[in-house]
């Protein structure tokens, strides 16, 4: 088991990205959902600010 302190003195990523998810980089894989999502937040506002 490695300590915290060696964890973040590493130069190299926990985490190994499978390569073979590069094909979906410029896909859009929900189009349906994506375009539901552009219009809820096309009509959303931001929160009133508490002075």
């Amino acid at each position: 088991m490695k300590t915290v302190q060696e964890l973040n003195n590493r130069k190299v990523p926990i985490v190994r990205i499978d390569p073979s998810l590069e094909q979906y980089r410029d896909k859009t894989i929900f189009p349906e959902k994506l375009e539901k999502v552009n219009e809820m937040l096309k009509t959303v506002k931001l929160p009133k600010k508490k002075i």
